[in-house]
């Protein structure tokens, strides 16, 4: 019979990295990505942004490659986004499970990425904006980090915690945000990641705090 780990085994950071395995296979792909993006040169990085872009052209012809591929081509503020995405990711697995903080990342990437381009879809449609933003530029983790930070706030242990990924979300988000009354794809698909992870994140917490009384109902009937 295996045995349990000790007080001293559960304050190891290996025992720390194997109670979080997708914060570890998740900041370590990102940070692998980010040196190999910004190793190549400004041709070839180009073509992989190109390539991974999140616009209405690719997800129209290509979808489930740019919507993975796009997380981890990162063009600037690559060690902020690392810090910010490993933290979000931690507080948000730590709560809930590595299955459960896939899916809240899954619903910010998906729900941000919708509904920015299918915005833009509907103006070029109608006229209101160029052919040509059918093909922008459309990569990054960031909408990812702020579903996480979003789900973090309100689940994250201890209460510190919550704060601090608050205050993260306090700090990046004006920049985040910017033309969003312009209906701009960086606005408007960061504040759906957002309310989107944040509503998912709610409606796990309830679920959560539903499972003890359930149990304790149960429990009593069979007394």
């Amino acid at each position: 019979m295996p045995s349990l780990p000790t007080q001293r085994g559960r304050a190891s950071p290996v025992w720390r990295l194997r109670r979080l395995p997708l914060t570890t296979g998740f900041a370590s792909a990102l940070a692998a990505a980010e040196i190999c993006y910004a190793s190549l040169s400004a041709h070839h990085a180009a073509r992989v942004a190109g390539w991974a872009s999140t616009n209405v052209t690719r997800l129209t012809s290509e979808p489930i490659g740019p919507l993975a591929a796009s997380v981890f081509v990162i063009d600037d503020y690559r060690i902020l986004w690392l810090v910010l995405g490993t933290l979000g990711c931690a507080l948000v697995e730590a709560r809930f499970g590595w299955r459960r903080t896939l899916l809240v990342a899954a619903t910010a990437q998906l729900g941000g990425t919708a509904v920015s381009e299918g915005i833009v879809w509907w103006r070029v449609d109608h006229a209101r904006l160029p052919d040509s933003a059918l093909h922008q530029h459309d990569v990054g983790v960031s909408y990812v980090v702020v579903g996480l930070l979003s789900a973090a706030v309100l689940a994250a242990r201890p209460i510190a915690m919550r704060l601090i990924a608050g205050l993260s979300l306090v700090a990046i988000g004006p920049n985040l945000l910017a033309g969003l009354t312009r209906l701009e794809v960086s606005p408007v698909g960061h504040l759906t990641a957002f309310v989107g992870s944040g509503i998912f994140g709610g409606v796990l917490l309830v679920r959560d705090s539903r499972r003890p009384r359930i149990h304790d109902q149960s429990s009593l009937r069979t007394k």
